[in-house]
């Protein structure tokens, strides 16, 4: 019998910490065309709940809002 140790990385869920850089290299990756024009749309339907979620959020504490 060998026994022997294997790692699985597992993905952690991005903290509140997380989201501005993760936010930033999504921005990069659009700017750079690393996101192919293909996968707009979906980000597009993505993003709208995420706005919609922010914005809400923002109007209760008065975080700047986006238009």
């Amino acid at each position: 019998m060998v026994e022997r140790r294997v790692e699985i990385r597992v993905p952690l869920e991005p903290t509140r910490r997380d989201w501005s850089r993760l936010l930033g290299q999504l921005a990069s990756q659009l700017d750079d065309g690393h996101v192919y024009d293909r996968d707009l749309h979906a980000l597009g339907r993505a993003l709208k709940p995420v706005l919609r979620s922010y914005r809400r959020r923002a109007r209760w504490t008065g975080a700047p809002d986006l238009t």
